[in-house]
């Protein structure tokens, strides 16, 4: 078996393939969780870009589609209170190639409708530097603040805002402690991750951990170095680029071989030691990029991951795509680098790789974290029912609009179980159970004795006793029946036999499938005829009777 087949494929999956064995799912590489691609606009086979890219899709992620002024890199995206998706990313002018332009790049701020894109660029994030910023990353802190940060070019400068738009403040560079450990490359290629007691936990270039209690500049202290792994195989060196985040009840990093064009994952318990290897995270010259139709892409290079997160799963990765080796990417020729977007399998993910017993932050990795709770989605209607509630709970990770986007909408009425139940974000409020299309509405259930025949209409003013077989009236509550005084056909009386006011006619009920019965409209009496009268139904009917032979006697 060839070293491409086996770095794309989990060790369980490999050996099930030599032995014919079945493969338990989580034994899948992180790799096979990512979903085909929306074609948001259409597949291009004469945008910029190398031909073994393949036709790819320009409105994908964030882009010069015409590569006259801009390339850009890195790419994590947030959603905002306003239910847009923002991404700071970093851009150069792409006449100086990648070599000689990524060290000019400035933080950009970029806004899209929907997760995939396209994204619109919306100039420098902030004016600091005339925005000067690489590495740039983003996330919203457990006060509600929000905050921009950007390495490499920079040594690690911390920028908040109150709102997701800005305007951003430079709150000054971070401070390290290397706890008598090694602390290189701690200011560079940096990912925020909030730990449950509100700690900040910083992943850096080479896998050093730090954390601080609750000021982003520090001082921030080492508490493991270089936590990479290197499984066989793999050279000890060129690692960098982690992104941390934690789900399924445990913390994950994926981290890239620039080198080798590869990146491996790991989990941890906690997100600072004991990280254990899981195995190949992407490789662009797999099938992992792929569209909806089966259109399969093949970027050169992909670096700078990151993770967008919705109701504590990754729903998504970015990756900063270049489609030739960064040195041949010589500028003003038809050669550049973008932020993609691919959608990922987070529930699945979690599902197969998840611990139980240990807890992650709501506040997790460079998530798209929003600014507060809103009404939700599309999805929280159940059926013909009530209308699924103002979102219920929204996890910190979920964006608004995310958290009550049902499966699918209940049906005929009826409650509403696990359809209208909120699938991935927090319990739907008052949207569960169907509010006037469910249970019937105010009436209470009919009697199972005396149920309402042909015509016999179940009242809405309270609630219907059980009746016996014997044709018993129905409990106290009902309103009076049909006007007219004429007791709907077959039904028992809402009032157990109660004169109907209307019309002077006396309505006598017989039995429970009983047939109303109107000699004339002179009579003044209406006779209702069937089976299992009631005693006082009989006394009625003799009363009626002797009043009617009375009446004729005086006429004559």
């Amino acid at each position: 078996m060839n070293r491409t087949v086996a770095l794309t494929l989990g060790p369980a999956t490999v050996l099930g393939l030599l032995v014919g064995a079945s493969t338990p799912a989580s034994a899948k590489d992180l790799i096979e969780y990512f979903k085909p691609t929306p074609i948001v606009g259409t597949l291009s086979s004469s945008a910029w870009g190398a031909a073994a890219t393949g036709p790819r899709d320009t409105q994908n992620g964030l882009e010069d589609a015409t590569l006259k002024s801009w390339v850009y890199w890195d790419g994590q995206i947030m959603r905002g209170p306003d239910g847009k998706y923002h991404m700071y990313a970093s851009r150069w002018d792409q006449s100086k190639g990648h070599a000689g332009g990524w060290g000019k790049s400035i933080a950009v701020h970029a806004v899209s409708d929907t997760l995939i894109g396209p994204y619109v660029d919306k100039g420098a994030a902030y004016t600091d530097q005339a925005g000067k910023g690489h590495n740039v990353t983003g996330s919203m802190l457990p006060d509600g603040t929000w905050t921009v940060i950007v390495s490499d070019t920079r040594p690690g400068d911390i920028f908040t805002s109150s709102s997701i738009d800005g305007p951003w403040a430079f709150k000054g560079s971070i401070t390290v402690n290397a706890n008598g450990m090694d602390s290189s490359g701690t200011a560079k290629n940096l990912s925020l991750v909030i730990l449950p007691d509100k700690t900040y936990l910083m992943a850096t270039r080479f896998g050093t951990m730090m954390t601080t209690p609750s000021n982003l500049l520090g001082p921030w202290t080492v508490q493991a170095a270089k936590t990479f792994i290197t499984p066989a195989g793999y050279p000890s060196g060129s690692r960098e680029d982690p992104v941390i985040w934690c789900s399924g009840g445990q913390y994950h990093m994926v981290y890239n071989y620039y080198d080798l064009r590869k990146a491996r994952h790991m989990v941890s318990p906690d997100g600072i030691k004991n990280w254990k290897d899981l195995g190949i995270a992407y490789d662009p010259t797999t099938n992992f990029i792929r569209y909806t139709d089966g259109t399969v892409n093949h970027w050169y290079k992909l670096e700078r991951a990151g993770v967008f997160m919705e109701n504590g799963h990754v729903s998504a990765f970015t990756f900063a795509a270049i489609d030739i080796d960064k040195a041949s990417d010589l500028g003003n020729d038809t050669h550049g680098s973008k932020v993609i977007v691919v959608p990922f399998d987070g529930v699945t993910f979690d599902t197969d790789t998840g611990v139980a017993g240990n807890a992650c932050s709501t506040y997790s990795a460079n998530s798209g974290v929003p600014g507060g709770g809103a009404t939700g989605g599309t999805g929280g209607s159940g059926g013909t029912g009530g209308t699924g509630g103002s979102s219920g709970t929204v996890v910190r990770d979920a964006g608004p609009s995310d958290s009550a986007i049902g499966k699918d909408t209940g049906s005929n009425g009826g409650s509403v179980g696990s359809d209208a139940a909120v699938v991935t974000g927090g319990n739907g409020a008052t949207g569960g159970t169907s509010a006037t299309g469910g249970k019937i509405a105010t009436g209470g259930t009919p009697a199972t004795g005396g149920n309402a025949a042909t015509g016999g209409t179940v009242v809405t003013g309270g609630t219907s006793a059980t009746a016996s077989t014997g044709g018993t009236n129905m409990d106290t509550g009902g309103a009076p029946a049909a006007t007219g005084g004429v007791e709907t056909s077959g039904g028992e009386p809402a009032t157990g036999g109660a004169e109907q006011p209307t019309g002077g006619a006396i309505a006598i009920t017989g039995g429970t499938s009983g047939t109303t019965v109107t000699p004339s409209s002179s009579s003044g009496c209406a006779f209702v005829s069937g089976t299992g009268a009631s005693p006082m139904s009989i006394v009625w009917a003799f009363v009626c009777g002797l009043a009617l032979l009375i009446r004729s006697r005086r006429r004559r």
